[in-house]
């Protein structure tokens, strides 16, 4: 029979190897705490240099204010520190190193040198340790700072040596590392040699000259060029950063960088929020990329939770995460190019077209304005569901009434009509100046709008920016509280479902009648179609209403339409929207560029995908060889 082990208190230096192993996994860990140490020392330059991935060596130098040479000893003593002194101060933390841990685990795995001098010291003192035991002191001269050598990591932890990576893996992790720092202190120069090269340097600094060196330096090259500035503020809690265009997206996170008091830090719930914010404007398997930091009462953090400090708990996480999803959402908005409103004619103003409805409607609502126009005139630029064009303008008004075209807007399509047939000139040419995605002069094979602006050449998918279009629209609706505007059929339509679906579909017949669709049983695994959202175009009612039904089954519970509800009202924009291969007319596709520059995140469809790109001038005389 064994007999039980018995309890025993560990030798320091294997208690220190214990912590070491908490503390410190890899070089890039190494460079982290030092680097955080220099940063509570009110550095405002640092420089770090590594050899062989940082196993033969890692030195950080700052030009803090030191160590006073009574204190370095203790400093190498577990437990040891300047920065809590109570309980109560392990949550309020204001410093990013506090355990006193990180020079005693470092120094028990390596042979360490630390020299440092104050500013009020004659000279500087070094020390020397090995695995742990303290072998040497002596004084020198040196500038006031610190400067910790760490060599032959991990020499007396063969174990823990086994795992580490291939140098210029451990090289990238800490460079990495040392770009998050630049991030979050731009007040600090930071400098990065390795093998006795200079890899990164990026100077103090937060001017606009400087921001941007520091966002594409990390973000990459074109990042500032592509992002926007956010800003919130709510309950003393401060969200602030850069959002990089939905365009940026990325395979993995590796591109979002949040700092929480200046502190970086990986949170799922910060993640989550910012990928919300995206969800419909970059496809749902990409991750966006965002440089986002949040200051708050330290009192409302515990950055406790983990030995390396990386991991926070909030205290009203869910109000953090609806702050950043909301301040996102809206930066969002800035995004999609927009005329300048002084620049346009008094009716380009409203959406040029308007939402119609099936041929078999007929009667018209009583449009302000309308009393002049020619009755019974249909305008040019109207898609019906026998094909015609149309189903790209506002929210229809709210009527019981069959919808047609608005009058105003005709006369307006019209006008573009008449200026794009005028021979000898380009249509709208007192516009093209003015208006981002500038006048169009051709469909390319039934699919695509090409048009020309200042910038260049604009190349737009009609069925992605038509269908950003209809989503908002949808959105805005929605918004109102009174569900989707809706428009009665003349002649129902009959859908002849098999029993799995007329039961699926009968199950949420109450959600479809939210979104605008009204249905009603009509015999055996068959339903009549009466009303339909008033700003869809033509589609396969039957399509349309079994996958929006598929999505609702997807997500379960009848809550689906307010977990779910922009993804649904994607769907339904997908079939409601201008489809491919469908021939426009020039009105036509220069009223759906004004509606383009007008809708909010009309870079993006719902599912991610562009809606146009811009060709500059530069890059078509690049082509040619002209540059």
């Amino acid at each position: 029979m064994a007999h039980p082990a018995v309890i025993q208190l560990l030798p320091e230096i294997l208690a220190n190897q214990i912590a070491a192993g908490e503390v410190v996994e890899r070089p890039a860990s190494v460079v982290k705490e030092l680097v955080e140490n220099s940063i509570d020392a009110g550095a405002t330059r640092i420089e770090i240099e590594i050899d062989q991935g940082g196993k033969r060596l890692i030195r950080v130098a700052d030009n803090g204010h030191g160590i006073p040479a009574a204190d370095v000893p203790l400093a190498l003593q577990r437990h040891a520190t300047s920065k809590i002194t109570r309980v109560e101060d392990l949550f309020n933390i204001r410093t990013l190193g506090f355990r006193g841990e990180a020079l005693p685990s470092i120094a028990s795995v390596s042979h360490m040198e630390l020299e440092t001098r104050t500013e009020a010291a004659a000279e500087g003192i070094r020390i020397r340790v090995q695995g742990g035991k303290n072998m040497e002191t002596s004084s020198l001269v040196m500038a006031p700072g610190t400067r910790i050598s760490v060599r032959n990591l991990f020499f007396n932890t063969p174990a823990r040596l086994k795992f580490m990576r291939a140098e210029k893996t451990e090289a990238s992790h800490v460079a990495d590392m040392v770009q998050k720092f630049s991030l979050a202190h731009p007040q600090i120069a930071f400098r990065l040699l390795i093998n006795g090269r200079e890899s990164f340097h990026i100077r103090e600094g937060e001017d606009e000259r400087a921001t941007r060196q520091r966002l594409n330096r990390i973000m990459g090259t074109d990042f500032s060029d592509q992002c926007i500035q956010f800003e919130g503020e709510q309950e003393g809690i401060r969200l602030y950063g850069w959002m990089g265009r939905p365009l940026l997206h990325r395979a993995n996170g590796l591109a979002m960088y949040f700092f929480v008091n200046g502190r970086h830090v990986r949170d799922k719930m910060m993640q989550h929020a910012v990928r919300e914010a995206y969800r419909d404007t970059i496809p749902r398997d990409r991750f966006p990329t965002v440089v986002l930091f949040l200051d708050l009462d330290p009192g409302d953090l515990d950055v406790n939770v983990h030995p390396t400090k990386q991991e926070v708990r909030f205290h009203h996480g869910d109000l953090i995460h609806s702050m950043i999803r909301r301040t996102l959402g809206k930066a969002l908005e800035e995004f999609p190019l927009r005329p300048d409103p002084a620049s346009l004619p008094p009716t380009m103003e409203s959406p040029i077209i308007d939402a119609t409805l099936p041929e078999h409607v007929s009667k018209p609502v009583h449009w302000p304005g309308a009393a002049d126009a020619t009755p019974g005139r249909m305008a040019p630029s109207t898609m019906r569901r026998d094909g015609s064009f149309g189903g790209m303008g506002g929210i229809a008004k709210p009527s019981r009434e069959p919808l047609v075209r608005s009058e105003p807007a005709a006369r307006v399509a019209e006008s573009c009509a008449r200026e794009t047939q005028s021979p000898g000139q380009n249509a709208l040419p007192h516009l093209v100046d003015s208006l981002p995605l500038g006048e169009a002069l051709a469909q390319i094979h039934g699919t695509y709008i090409l048009a020309q602006n200042q910038e260049g050449l604009v190349l737009v998918d009609q069925h992605a920016a038509h269908e950003r279009i209809v989503y908002e629209q949808l959105k805005g609706s929605m918004a109102t509280g009174r569900g989707v505007q809706r428009q009665m059929l003349l002649i129902p339509e009959i859908l002849h479902l098999s029993g799995a679906e007329a039961q699926t579909l009968q199950r949420h017949i109450k959600t479809l009648e939210q979104l605008g669709i009204v249905l009603d049983p009509f015999g055996e695994n068959a339903f009549a179609v009466r009303e339909l959202p008033a700003m869809l175009g033509p589609s396969s009612i039957r399509n349309l209403i079994l996958d929006i039904v598929t999505d609702l089954e997807q997500f379960g519970g009848s809550d689906a339409l307010e977990t779910r509800r922009d993804q649904l009202l994607t769907t339904m924009a997908c079939h409601g929207s201008v489809r491919a291969n469908r021939r426009l007319q020039l009105a036509e596709m220069n009223a759906l560029l004004r509606q383009i520059e007008g809708t909010v995140r009309s870079g993006q469809c719902g599912h991610g995908r562009p809606t146009y790109i811009v060709l500059s001038l530069a890059e078509i005389e690049k082509l040619f060889g002209r540059r």
